[in-house]
């Protein structure tokens, strides 16, 4: 029953998660595509070591695993979303391992059940992006974490130094694994510290020894090279880019910003939308109810801390909710920037689900006789229904995520294709689009094209128009002046608008196709 159980959750998760996923989301983003350039560049053999970095800081590991798929499906949205998806899928199945090693079935189901219908996890599955690695490695960690407690097995032990040290190969947000490690151990340390040193000591020994040795190569990769190796901390953390000591600077009191940091971050889930194009979600990660649910599940956890039989099971979500809140949400730019916070998913849901049960067993001791399983199964079914409504139905057709830059690409990617046999391509978008945003070489790979980067006076006589082939300027909006005289140069040319598939049809662009041998 337990295996069939199981079975079910992870074809849940994973219908949901690969289902039209090459057009759901319908955009390619450009760090998307970055990262499928940087993972082509192993398919192709260009590079070859796993223990560097490339896009943004990013360690090359992370690419490796994504070059397996591209090499199987080509430059395609699917080849690259598909290991994502699996990861994510994955994902439910060690949170509802993870919930079970520190609670009970019943609790794992419901919080598996509810990981899998959610919405901010379903979106960052679907994407081309490592980031949804992060709860994964860090459900893992736990899992064997807690075995190691409970059981006293070695093995056990260093499987979670294993996977806390593979953490480090891939997104730096997984860099909060080992955090949360170590804050549990140290939680459990002091509310019993000679029992747990007399018991544990030579576990936490075979957990940072099995750590140490996995790290080891981006361990030293970092020594030698800190400043790529945190290239992307450097860039988005307050305190390392120098913003908060300019916010000061400027006669904004410390414990205002920092204050106003993070409201913004811890109420995400309640009151504050996503400020970035990852997700875009106009409303806040959790609908009313169930956000007013998660927060009462976040407090009453913490306060649980206090009372060291429960705290001891409780510690991971809580630990995991508030590191990865303060580090990936307050102390960043911007919070809550949604792609930070994606691990914050696994303890949210939790949250919930124990709020949940909570509630149901304090009903069934009050009224034996009420259908307490009945209730959950409708809470559940109704999360599932406002979740998944908010992403398939309301969020996927408005294409809120990527920009306007990346859809107008991924738009015209197909009619690019079906010309760059004979055609030369001109990007007349600088300083707002260029050629090298990454979704049109990603879609649009081996394409003759340039940049225009001065305004257009003559184009027949400003060297964009090769002998013999046709010519396809691609006008960003904010040069649409400059379309008027693609018209005069080239009258025999055809005009293409590019809209938005989304709820307002703005113009993303124009296409002007001139054929080989009119010009």
């Amino acid at each position: 029953g337990l295996l069939l159980g199981i079975g079910a959750l992870a074809a849940l998760a994973l219908l949901l998660r690969v289902w039209r996923i090459g057009d759901i989301p319908f955009t390619l983003s450009g760090d998307e595509a970055s990262q499928g350039l940087d993972a082509l560049k192993f398919s192709a053999g260009e590079w070859r070591n796993p223990f560097t970095t490339g896009w943004l800081g990013v360690p090359t590991m992370s690419f490796i695993y994504n070059s397996i798929s591209l090499a199987w499906f080509g430059p395609t949205v699917t080849g690259l979303r598909l290991p994502w998806a699996l990861v994510g899928a994955a994902t439910v199945i060690t949170t509802f391992l993870l919930v079970r090693q520190l609670f009970h079935t019943g609790l794992a189901t419901l919080t598996a059940f509810l990981v899998a219908v959610y919405h901010y996890h379903i979106h960052f599955s679907r994407l081309g992006s490592n980031q949804i690695a992060d709860p994964l490695f860090m459900s893992l960690a736990l899992l064997f974490l807690y075995r190691g407690l409970d059981r006293g097995r070695r093995l056990d032990w260093a499987l979670s130094g294993v996977v806390t040290g593979l953490a480090l190969y891939f997104y730096a947000g997984a860099r909060l694994t080992p955090l949360v490690m170590i804050a549990v151990l140290g939680y459990l340390f002091l509310i019993g510290p000679r029992r747990f040193w007399a018991d544990h000591r030579g576990g936490v020994a075979a957990l940072a020894l099995a750590a140490f040795i996995t790290a080891a190569p981006m361990l030293q990769y970092a020594a030698r090279f800190p400043d790529d190796f945190n290239a992307r901390i450097n860039q988005v953390g307050i305190i390392q880019n120098g913003w908060l000591e300019n916010e000061v600077a400027n006669g904004r009191p410390m414990t205002d910003t920092l204050f106003d940091q993070f409201q913004r971050a811890a109420l995400a889930f309640n009151s504050w939308p996503d400020r970035t194009v990852w997700y875009g979600l106009t409303e806040p990660l959790l609908d009313p109810l169930f956000g007013a649910i998660f927060l009462m599940g976040m407090i009453y956890g913490l306060a649980q801390l206090l009372n060291p039989k429960v705290g001891a099971r409780l510690a991971p979500m809580v630990a995991w909710w508030w590191g990865g809140m303060i580090l990936g949400g307050m102390l960043t730019e911007s919070p809550p920037s949604s792609q930070r916070l994606i691990t914050l998913s696994v303890p949210a849901m939790f949250f919930v689900a124990y709020v949940l049960w909570e509630l149901v067993e304090l009903a069934r001791r009050a009224r034996p006789g009420l259908p307490h399983r009945a209730a959950l199964v409708v809470m559940a079914a109704l999360f599932a229904f406002i979740s998944l409504t908010t992403y398939f139905v309301d969020y996927t057709p408005r294409r809120l995520y990527g920009g306007a830059n990346a859809e107008l690409a991924t738009t015209i990617a197909p009619q690019l294709n079906a010309l760059k046999g004979d055609h030369s391509f001109f990007m007349v978008g600088p300083p707002f689009m260029y050629w090298g945003f990454a979704t049109l070489p990603f879609l649009v790979p081996d394409a003759t094209a340039q940049d225009i980067e001065q305004p257009l006076t003559d184009p027949r006589a400003e060297g964009f128009a090769p002998s013999g082939r046709g010519l396809v300027y691609i006008v960003h909006p904010a040069r649409s002046t400059e379309l008027g005289l693609l018209r005069t140069a080239f009258p025999g040319g055809e005009e293409r608008a590019v809209l938005s598939g989304g709820s307002d049809g703005r113009v993303l662009g124009t296409l002007y196709i001139v054929p080989p041998g009119i010009h």
